[in-house]
């Protein structure tokens, strides 16, 4: 069994770039793998964006947890996300990467 890959991205705003970011993550070959996307107090639609990709990430194997918080900056999202982290390892990519 292979190891799962955990990713945690942290997301201010980011309606105009998750669909890309999103559509990467799916596009990995390698599995098991989970995205934790933490949004850090959007104004915007990041989080039903990201929500309305669920469907498609898991039926490729691939774990969406989202989580939420007021706006505090990209450093307290990615610890807001790693006690999430399940996996042996661990990225934190941005959203609009």
């Amino acid at each position: 069994m292979k190891p799962l890959v955990s990713l945690v991205t942290p997301c201010y705003n980011a309606e105009a770039f998750i669909d890309r970011h999103l559509a990467n993550v799916l596009a990995q070959t390698y599995r098991p793998i989970e995205l934790i996307l933490v949004d850090d107090g959007s104004c915007d639609g990041t989080l039903d964006r990201a929500e309305s990709w669920r469907s498609r990430l898991e039926a490729s194997g691939a774990r969406l947890v989202l989580l939420a918080q007021d706006h505090r900056g990209q450093a307290a999202a990615i610890n807001r996300g790693l006690p999430a982290v399940t996996g042996m390892y661990v990225s934190w990519p941005d959203c609009d990467d």
